[in-house]
């Protein structure tokens, strides 16, 4: 039987590669993407692969990290961790969460109780004053965020694209990622305001349909403890795109993958 198999629900693909067009089309820092993909993996500590996949959005239906998360609470419904276990969930997003999506993020860490590494390619609006909270939140409440650097996009392709084909990035990519950690470093060193304004900016309009990042007990309501400002950066600039130029990377050393599970990368140092 083929360890590869996709799901009937053509958003998710379990156990699939990407093809290396689908890689560049989504994750690219010089187009404008329509569409979402997030790369995900559940491993343990050993560290082996227990999961792994890619997920699209569904357009005007479901976000890509929601159908990421569903399929995720699934496979741990059915597969519960062991006391000695710890699993971590590893997501690689061609854009960073909205509010909504990170509301369920923060309600599948409550209930599964895994840790999740959350390595973001590109912004969903990040000047939305609700989207930059929600980060935040999540932040707050455990989960690593880092935009992706050149070794991630390395890390990435090897992983759900091709183990012995080597990534070849777009000229512009050193210089978006580290505009995109800039970015991510002005948001996490904000001045703080007062918990009453974000409670009045954001939560009086969720609390129509349901309660934001709320939880029983001393979770109750995770943004009232978090400080964060109204002020909005400033955007950069605007520049032309410029044309793809391979660039020459260091040999990666590969890993077997034996029955779909995989083990951690490593790369060569540069001669």
């Amino acid at each position: 039987m083929n360890i590869f198999s996709v799901s009937l629900d053509m958003t998710m693909f379990i156990k699939k590669l990407l093809s290396e067009e689908e890689f560049h089309d989504n994750f690219n820092t010089v187009d404008f993407v329509k569409k979402t993909l997030v790369c995900f993996s559940l491993e343990d500590k050993k560290p082996l692969w227990r999961l792994w996949g890619y997920a699209y959005n569904n357009p005007g239906v479901e976000h890509a990290e929601i159908i990421v998360l569903r399929e995720l609470s699934k496979f741990l419904g059915s597969n519960p961790m062991k006391k000695d276990s710890q699993y971590k969930v590893t997501l690689y997003a061609t854009y960073s969460p909205c509010l909504n999506c990170c509301e369920e993020i923060w309600k599948f860490l409550q209930k599964e109780k895994v840790i999740m590494n959350l390595n973001i390619s590109k912004f969903y609006n990040f000047y939305d004053y609700d989207n930059k909270i929600s980060l935040k939140v999540l932040r707050k409440k455990g989960v690593e965020i880092k935009t992706m650097t050149l070794e991630d996009y390395k890390a990435c392709f090897y992983l759900f694209v091709h183990p012995k084909e080597i990534f070849q990035p777009c000229e512009e990519l050193d210089a978006q990622c580290e505009r995109n950690e800039i970015d991510l470093d002005d948001l996490w060193n904000e001045v703080v305001i007062c918990m009453c304004e974000i409670e009045d900016d954001i939560f009086r309009r969720k609390r129509q349909n349901s309660e934001l990042f709320t939880s029983d007990g001393d979770e109750n309501n995770a943004f009232i403890r978090l400080q964060n400002d109204t002020k909005t950066p400033k955007k950069d600039e605007q520049k032309e795109p410029q044309a793809k130029i391979p660039v020459k990377l260091p040999p990666i050393k590969y890993m077997d993958r034996k029955e779909g599970v995989k083990r951690k990368l490593s790369f060569d140092e540069p001669n």
